[in-house]
């Protein structure tokens, strides 16, 4: 490959079979459930399907037939970056078009056809930092062993690598952005927790390539990386490589914390808004009259109703007083 321009990070495209046939899979898929969701009536926000297009498919395309991938093989700094974006941008992109609560609106009950043994596998492979680490786990194992060199010269080893790192990445960030694919105990205060540590782990394999004393790069394909006459030196480009996957990383991790505190915000609101509207109604129900006068206690605007502990009336916590 020649120097790259700013022309050719425009213009230089490969294409890639696992990725094409993904771009349209994901984006067929969604438009259909789209589709049928407003034919059973139900409003899908705009901007779940612009991000979903934009930032999910988007970077797929980009990832594996656009500029990330013509120079994956000429320097190490350029397939960091494509490995990071197919492990951390392209599941945020995805996950964040809401695609489990598109397929329940579109296909009401799908979940429930699942058989246990399918749920259980699900549940294991999303729980919660264990996904984490295997994505944090995967890139490191992918640059750190022949497996990036090897890929770069063998096409069956670049797809199975675009395949494992996409599907790694989703496993983590799908389950932070939607509650039914966790356990009951990961609450939205837990969920924030489990995003803040995600984003800790997602910092390690940039700063091990970025740190490690020798070259990562092995085999036959990797040889195109040290041929070029310009660039920086390959010691340097690994280095220059590392420092993108942690950027890569560090941005999308505080993003995706921000979507789960938002969350956490908004379903606080909304549980408050349902504990007044239980409150109020209490309030207003008319009360049988207490034999043998009705005292200052027995009022509903009395004394001893206005002096009660606020936690005795609050719904919330009737199982801690029955």
């Amino acid at each position: 490959m020649p120097p790259p321009t700013p022309t050719s990070w425009v213009t230089a495209w490969v294409a890639d079979p696992l990725g094409l046939v993904l771009a349209v899979t994901l984006a067929g898929a969604y438009a259909a459930g789209v589709v049928t969701a407003r034919r059973r009536g139900v409003s899908w926000p705009w901007w779940h399907t612009a991000v979903y297009a934009a930032l999910g498919v988007g970077s797929l395309v980009l990832a594996t037939c656009g500029a990330l991938a013509a120079y994956r093989g000429t320097l190490f700094w350029v397939g960091a970056a494509q490995a990071t974006v197919l492990s951390a941008v392209t599941p945020l992109g995805l996950a964040l078009g809401d695609p489990v609560g598109l397929a329940r609106a579109a296909r009401p009950g799908l979940g429930q056809r699942a058989g246990a043994g399918t749920r259980w596998l699900a549940r294991v492979a999303m729980f919660p930092l264990l996904s984490s680490v295997v994505a944090a786990a995967t890139l490191v194992v992918f640059f750190f062993t022949p497996w990036f060199g090897r890929s770069l010269s063998v096409p069956w080893v670049r797809e199975l690598a675009y395949a494992v790192l996409l599907v790694t990445g989703t496993l983590v960030v799908l389950p932070l952005l939607t509650s039914e694919l966790l356990p009951a105990w990961c609450t939205h205060p837990v969920r924030s927790l489990l995003a803040f540590v995600d984003g800790l782990i997602d910092a390690v394999p940039g700063i091990l390539v970025m740190t490690t004393p020798q070259l990562l790069t092995v085999g036959a394909g990797a040889a195109s990386l040290s041929r070029r006459s310009w660039g920086p030196a390959p010691m340097w480009d690994q280095r220059l490589g590392g420092g993108v996957m942690l950027a890569i990383a560090e941005l999308v991790g505080l993003p995706l914390l921000g979507v789960v505190l938002v969350g956490w915000i908004r379903a606080d609101d909304a549980e408050a808004r349902l504990v007044d509207a239980e409150l109020d109604a209490r309030r207003t129900a008319p009360r049988p009259p207490v034999p043998g006068g009705a005292g200052a206690g027995s009022q509903p605007g009395g004394e001893a109703e206005r002096d009660r502990p606020w936690w005795e009336s609050d719904p919330r916590f009737s199982h801690f007083r029955d």
